[in-house]
């Protein structure tokens, strides 16, 4: 089972998370349902509805939940050097998403605004958080560049750090003796590096 991002308070709404993740990480993601999701955690089906009006509330608010932890992990990484701040977040992302699977992938079941519900605002902002770090860490790194070359930068690291989750999921497969925090290092490097390329380039 998946590492879990929150603490068990006893109350309801945790044990429904909770039953969610754990449902997401032995089947699927299109295995929830709220039923299940009830009888997992021992109450009625009802009582769901007191805290999800639907599926979508519920796994934007598991969602929510690993982009605050993400966050979190985000505001740790500090250093003098930029460069070596943005390494940090780049490395830090990947070791988070291998950390916490189940959360990573009910993160990016679908784009914030692909989800509806009472819960597709919170989303939208609790993710934004993570990725105006990711935007400010590269504008300290490259201030001369325009800020449209900011954004893209950004988006590259994130695609960049992105694809590299995906490939370490497959990495002890094909390389049993993988070292995940070796390769996180690596990927943080490599984020720099594509952030500095060609420096203050133009937005064109």
């Amino acid at each position: 089972m998946a590492r879990r991002v929150g603490q068990h308070h006893g109350d309801l709404r945790r044990a429904l998370l909770d039953a969610a993740l754990e449902l997401v990480g032995a089947a699927d993601i299109q295995a929830v349902t709220l039923r299940e999701v009830a009888r997992r955690a021992g109450v009625s089906p009802s009582a769901c509805y007191h805290h999800f009006p639907d599926k979508d509330a519920l796994l934007a608010a598991v969602a929510c939940e690993g982009f605050a932890a993400l966050a979190a992990v985000q505001a740790r990484q500090r250093s003098r050097s930029p460069a070596k701040r943005l390494e940090r977040l780049g490395a830090a992302y990947l070791r988070f998403a291998l950390a916490h699977p189940t959360h990573y992938r009910v993160m990016f079941r679908a784009a914030p605004g692909e989800v509806g519900g009472e819960g597709s605002e919170l989303l939208r902002s609790t993710a934004r958080t993570t990725f105006d770090t990711l935007v400010a860490a590269v504008e300290a790194v490259i201030p001369e560049a325009p800020p449209a070359v900011w954004l893209q930068r950004a988006l590259l690291a994130w695609a960049q750090v992105h694809g590299a989750v995906e490939v370490a999921r497959w990495a002890h497969a094909l390389d049993p003796d993988f070292d995940a925090d070796a390769f996180a290092a690596s990927v943080g490097v490599a984020v720099v590096a594509m952030t500095t390329q060609g420096r203050a380039v133009s937005a064109a």
